[in-house]
């Protein structure tokens, strides 16, 4: 059905329309609802859209349409379904995508896993020189007792 709609509509069944809705009106006088200007969602969806576009890919036929079989996909349709992805606004031109904290500092990371490598023996001897200083050597009678019976201290 989205197939028999491109050939139909072409580049149009991939943009929503602009409606004028008409006028309800009870009787003579009375208008119910008055006419107004809607939107209506695209004749072919954005999601069937790039399905189709994917096949047209796969079977190799991207690039041209043939609207006696449906195959294929037109180019110019691309600019059609992503047409924000190319726009510039007035407040900046196309932003790069912001990606995940751990990708955006990939480079810091390493850096600093780096300079840590480097200074890891030191620290390490460091921290085994405190730890045997800060141990209490206790002298006595009570304390050899505690080594010979094999508890803490």
């Amino acid at each position: 059905s989205a197939i028999r709609q491109l050939v139909k509509h072409g580049a149009d069944a991939l943009k929503p329309q602009r409606v004028e809705t008409k006028i309800v009106q009870v009787g003579s006088q009375y208008i119910a609802k008055p006419s107004r200007t809607v939107w209506r969602s695209p004749i072919v969806s954005k999601r069937m859209a790039n399905v189709i576009r994917k096949r047209a890919i796969q079977e190799g036929t991207y690039g041209s349409f043939n609207t006696e079989t449906g195959a294929g996909w037109d180019p110019e349709w691309d600019l059609v379904l992503n047409a924000k992805q190319y726009q510039v606004s007035r407040f900046g031109g196309v932003q790069p995508s912001k990606k995940t904290s751990r990708e955006r500092n990939r480079e810091e990371r390493a850096r600093k896993l780096e300079e840590n490598l480097e200074t890891r023996l030191e620290k390490m001897e460091e921290y085994y020189s405190e730890r045997e200083q800060a141990r209490v050597k206790e002298e006595g009678f009570e304390a050899m007792l505690k080594r010979m019976k094999g508890g803490p201290g």
